[in-house]
């Protein structure tokens, strides 16, 4: 109760260029007035033009320290994927432009001749990888990522751990991965709207899966607490191109001169479950699980709206605008329900 007061004081003491804090899925801050470059239309072919916008930045930083831990491939990958859809997902819509990525393990001990690495504790029976994997395996997911959908790491940090005092230990055993990034947004799209009746609940990206169930609790225990296969059916699986495909739509709403997007979220911790509740919370608003697309027909009714199988994107629209972000979609490749 008193941790959260505390990290908002910064901000309530010294607003300075705060647009948008603590209530969305990325901060924004004042940022300068830019160039877009971008078709005047673009559910059609059209010329392109040159037109100056107010910006805000966006800022966004998450852990990925469980998923990691169990399979660092997918895990950081999901991490690094994972932030910049928050950071689309940011007003009435943010574009991402670079990231970064963090690592903290315990000793790798890749060579014998590392003193410091042999004077602490022994090496532990590791659960899933050691840290040496981790290190290779986690840096290759998160560069993967980027590079396939188009977001450069720019930069980083690495922090290897371990320390005994006073009869205790300490050390990195489970990993610490911090994805965070940049990105901006025009000015006019920095707050959500607020969902009315009658207009339309959007979803973009893949089909549902049995991936990434219960990722959000089981994030939160100690790492071997449950069963191997709960622990492996929580961790997310990358498709930076279904990402790509989404994200391009997104952009090309951003880009427009009436952005139609009332608001928006990505599908991290809890799926449909979480997402798509956000999306009407202020409203109420009625979901179709029949309508939802379906990639594994044994899915239980649970695991359809509480999987967070990767890179969906959910919308509220006019009515009025659906065909036309729908020819949009076709034309991205970005299934559209």
């Amino acid at each position: 109760d008193a941790l959260f007061p505390l990290t908002k004081m910064t901000s309530k003491e010294n607003p300075n260029r705060l647009v948008s804090a603590y209530k969305d899925n990325v901060a924004f801050i004042l940022g300068p007035k830019v160039e877009q470059f971008a078709p005047k239309t673009q559910h059609q072919a059209d010329f392109f033009q040159v037109q100056d916008i107010d910006t805000v930045i966006s800022l966004k930083a998450e852990t990925h320290n469980f998923p990691t831990t169990v399979e660092p491939f997918n895990g950081a990958a999901t991490g690094s994927g994972g932030e910049p859809r928050d950071r689309l997902g940011g007003g009435k819509a943010s574009l991402p432009l670079a990231g970064t990525a963090v690592y903290m393990t315990s000793y790798p001990r890749m060579t014998a001749d590392r003193a410091w690495e042999l004077c602490t504790m022994p090496p532990r029976p590791w659960l899933y990888q050691t840290p040496e994997e981790i290190l290779i395996k986690a840096s290759n997911g998160a560069s993967d990522f980027g590079n396939k959908y188009g977001q450069p790491l720019i930069c980083g940090s690495l922090l290897t751990f371990e320390h005994e005092e006073n009869g205790e230990q300490l050390a990195y055993d489970k990993v610490i991965m911090l994805a965070g990034g940049v990105g901006f947004a025009n000015k006019r799209d920095a707050i959500k709207g607020t969902p009315k009746p009658g207009q339309d609940v959007v979803l973009m990206g893949g089909d549902n899966y049995r991936i990434g169930m219960g990722g959000g609790a089981v994030s939160s225990v100690n790492t071997g607490q449950y069963d191997n296969a709960i622990e492996l059916n929580a961790v997310q699986r990358a498709n930076p191109e279904m990402q790509k495909r989404v994200s391009n739509v997104i952009r090309t709403l951003a880009e427009s001169d009436n952005n139609p997007i009332v608001s928006i979220h990505d599908h991290g911790a809890g799926g449909q479950l979480n997402a798509l509740s956000e999306l009407v919370e202020a409203t109420g608003g009625k979901i179709d699980i029949d309508a939802l697309p379906i990639g594994d027909p044994t899915l239980s009714s649970k695991e359809i709206i509480g999987n967070e199988s990767q890179e969906r994107m959910g919308m509220v629209v006019e009515d009025k605008d659906i065909e036309q972000i729908r020819k949009i979609a076709e034309r991205e490749r970005a299934p559209f329900y």
